[in-house]
């Protein structure tokens, strides 16, 4: 949550809306934006039930989609090929989640700090 003086702060010194959330709100909600969206991004990368009620043709399927059809498929018993392709489907999230690392981390900090 903003401090209101911090917004009646930005009033007195005659800054604009804009201007208010472009230098006061948007840096102080970054790293709350920024690791909801990695759990969004992460909730619809790995969705399964609303993809396979939705899409018919195969080459529109998901990741998880894709490696539940290699599972029912010819390579249902070839599990070494099934966990390789379960560690690839992983990557994307994985190196996102370190990019946005130290975001993520700023917003347990800053949401345990009383003010």
């Amino acid at each position: 949550m903003i401090p209101k003086s911090l917004i009646e702060y930005a009033r007195l010194e005659k800054l604009g809306h804009l201007r208010s959330m472009k230098d006061i709100v948007v840096p102080l909600t970054k790293p709350a934006i920024i690791s909801t969206g990695i759990i969004f991004f992460i909730n619809s990368w790995n969705e399964f039930v609303w993809p396979m009620l939705i899409l018919r043709a195969n080459e529109n399927y998901t990741l998880p989609l894709a490696l539940q059809m290699f599972v029912s498929g010819e390579g249902g018993s070839d599990f070494t090929t099934i966990m390789a392709l379960a560690v690839v489907s992983m990557v994307v999230p994985l190196i996102l989640f370190l990019i946005f690392q130290r975001h993520i981390i700023g917003t347990f900090v800053s949401s345990g700090v009383k003010g």
